[in-house]
């Protein structure tokens, strides 16, 4: 048996990702261990998933990770009003944390 596969479509794979990563309740329990600033407005979780997803659809830069944001749908993959720039570099990196 030969099988050939013309062609992935990203969007299938990365919804199941994010779906196992919803059931699973992994968001809520990143946001509940990890401390954050209440005022900023990027969840732990929402930088450890567009994280984890970036690495799965091929991983670029995380200076392009906002690019790449916008070429997803944040808001399905991720949670509702998520917006690209919510997850652009400085919000995601060490820089964006205040010294504890």
């Amino acid at each position: 048996m030969n099988v050939q596969v013309k062609k992935v479509y990203r969007n299938s794979y990365l919804n199941i990702i994010s779906a196992l990563f919803k059931k699973l309740g992994l968001p809520q329990l990143i946001d509940h261990l990890v401390p954050v600033d209440p005022q900023c407005q990027t969840r732990v979780s929402d930088a450890v998933q567009a994280i984890l997803y970036n690495v799965f659809d091929g991983r670029q830069a995380l200076v392009h990770l906002e690019h790449w944001a916008q070429e997803v749908d944040c808001e399905k993959l991720i949670r509702p009003d998520l917006h690209p720039f919510l997850v652009e570099r400085r919000c995601v990196g060490p820089s964006s944390r205040s010294p504890v």
